[in-house]
């Protein structure tokens, strides 16, 4: 009797002394993902980046993973718009979920089939980094940018009995691939982590791969372009790291606006805005990283009124395609935006603004940064 009562007890974790900490992997699952007429086919759903983040004491392990749900309509092209996101964000989770708006718009769903009142929820889920698969590990730290403030992933990225500092010496000569020869990534990224040594000459030697994501054309350019860098003489290293990466160059312009959608407001007297003060819209600053990333162009048109002095007010965003990311760009910047004086102000002025990439980010218009070291 005592035995089976205390085989049905179930003894809840001690809580996490003051001061800890773990680094953590945090990975997103879709699920539940249906439309008003019924479920979809989700074979051309995009994977959310994985990212790290760090968890203190004051969350406990026994706390529900947070989940993330999404309102979007599947448009004739099989692609998602009209993005929204639940505005109520979990409690006690601080971490870059950027991500899962951008992947979502990036998913090609089945073509000629349009839906409406379509919703998804991504679930998160927890690796500690001291038990995760090396490879994820070597993934998240061949990124162009870091994945999250957590040494403990560089430190077990590091080959074991490295002598290496961050960097083996000053560069006398540092060679990329052609990567404008290569071909395009389309898809999930290609990436490739090495260990090399450095003699004392400066010459590295013994190139080797850790850690890959198969891409057979990389690994071999970035093995070439590495053993013909030279450094510095100096005392020679061992285990010394270097990666290259490479994202995927599919563009995603902005959706066509519906026949019907407001405009043609903005020239009218009183109306027009000042550039200098919407700058950031103009250059290209103010895009939205996230979609950037991602290369998801977008649209918005934005209502306001102007005052006799110059200034905008009322300023409202009457749409924006194909997540309302782009509209509250807009928006911000309208806020802060103004015209010209005039002897009176404007009602009801419509502004259409069409978010097209950054250079940094366009395939048409530069190479992708993709080096870099460890920190």
């Amino acid at each position: 009797m005592l035995v089976a009562l205390l085989a049905s007890l179930s003894v809840p974790a001690p809580p996490a002394p003051p001061g800890y900490s773990r680094a953590e992997i945090v990975s997103f699952k879709a699920e539940q993902i249906s439309c008003a007429d019924g479920p979809v086919a989700t074979g051309g759903l995009v994977r959310p980046r994985t990212t790290v983040w760090t968890r203190y004491g004051s969350v406990s392990d026994a706390a529900p993973p947070p989940t993330y749900q999404f309102d979007f309509a599947i448009d004739g092209q099989g692609r998602a718009r009209t993005i929204r996101r639940d505005a109520t964000p979990p409690p006690a989770y601080y971490f870059d979920a950027s991500d899962l708006a951008p992947s979502l718009a990036a998913s090609h769903f089945p073509a000629g089939a349009p839906h409406d009142r379509c919703s998804i929820r991504y679930k998160a889920s927890f690796d500690p980094i001291e038990t995760a698969a090396i490879s994820d590990l070597y993934e998240l730290a061949s990124r162009p940018e870091p994945a999250g403030n957590a040494p403990s992933l560089y430190e077990r990225v590091r080959p074991a009995g490295s002598t290496c500092p961050r960097e083996p010496g000053q560069y006398r000569r540092l060679n990329l691939p052609a990567f404008e020869r290569m071909r395009p990534i389309s898809g999930d990224p290609a990436w490739v982590f090495f260990a090399f040594d450095v003699d004392a000459r400066g010459k590295p030697a013994d190139v080797r791969v850790l850690g890959t994501s198969g891409d057979a054309e990389l690994d071999a350019a970035g093995r070439h372009a590495l053993l013909a860098n030279r450094y510095v003489p100096g005392p020679g290293y061992r285990g010394c790291t270097y990666h290259f990466h490479l994202s995927d160059v599919t563009e995603h312009p902005a959706p066509d606006l519906p026949a019907d959608a407001p405009g043609g407001l903005a020239d009218q007297p009183g109306c027009m805005i000042d550039p200098k003060s919407i700058s950031g819209l103009l250059n290209g600053s103010a895009y939205p990283t996230p979609f950037a990333r991602r290369r998801i162009e977008g649209v918005a048109i934005v209502g306001y009124d102007t005052a006799p002095w110059g200034a905008v007010g009322n300023v409202k965003v009457l749409l924006s395609e194909p997540d309302e990311m782009f509209g509250a760009v807009a928006r911000d910047a309208f806020m802060n935006a103004h015209v010209a004086e005039g002897a009176t102000g404007q009602r009801g002025c419509v502004q259409r603004v069409k978010f097209k990439l950054p250079p940094a980010y366009s395939a048409r218009r530069s190479l992708p940064v993709i080096a870099r070291h460890p920190d």
